[in-house]
């Protein structure tokens, strides 16, 4: 059986690394925000799009 669920998974937690973290961290730092305001903007994006990720992955696994 080929189950590849693993390698996309890292997929999807390296994207939204580089999307919430370096997207989230540079809209905050561009805003003049401080540290604390760059970790939980991005945190922030990175939630979101694990979430958003996952949810993708969810429907085209299921369908």
């Amino acid at each position: 059986m080929n189950d590849n669920r693993g390698l996309w998974m890292a997929v999807i937690l390296i994207t939204a690394v580089v999307i919430g973290g370096l997207g989230g961290g540079l809209v905050s730092a561009m805003q003049g925000g401080g540290p604390a305001g760059m970790i939980l903007t991005g945190a922030a994006g990175f939630a979101g799009t694990v979430m958003l990720l996952l949810a993708i992955a969810h429907f085209l696994i299921r369908s």
